[in-house]
């Protein structure tokens, strides 16, 4: 009966069971993936252009970057990106996990809608 308990206690563990977790599940491919941002939101700022904001879910993005914009509808274009801010904070490159603001060239805010990704 020992070693029923024992595996019984083990089975009930959240250490044991969070380990096991995660050893069945993947890490997330963040490092060495595609840039990817799903769009939440959109604004215009005058004299600068459109403003997208979001998570970055993989991937670098740099000022001067060109990505791949894909619509809803599944139809697509390419934008460049002139600025990314942080919290309210000026940066060159922002990496996965960043919540951002980019800059894109040449987009009206009509053009882009929440649930449109960047990708490259």
């Amino acid at each position: 009966m020992g070693i029923f308990r024992r595996k019984q206690e083990e089975s009930l563990d959240p250490q044991y069971l969070l380990a096991q977790a995660n050893a069945a599940t993947p890490p997330p491919a963040t490092y060495g993936a595609g840039f990817r941002l799903t769009v939440e939101d959109v604004f215009s700022i005058r004299g600068r252009g459109t403003v997208v904001t979001g998570r970055i879910e993989s991937g670098t993005v740099q000022k001067g970057d060109t990505l791949r914009q894909t619509r809803t509808d599944g139809t697509g274009r390419d934008v460049e990106v002139n600025g990314i801010e942080m919290f309210r904070k000026v940066t060159d490159q922002a990496t996965a996990g960043d919540n951002v603001g980019l800059l894109l060239a040449d987009l009206a805010r009509s053009d882009i809608g929440a649930g449109d990704v960047l990708s490259r």
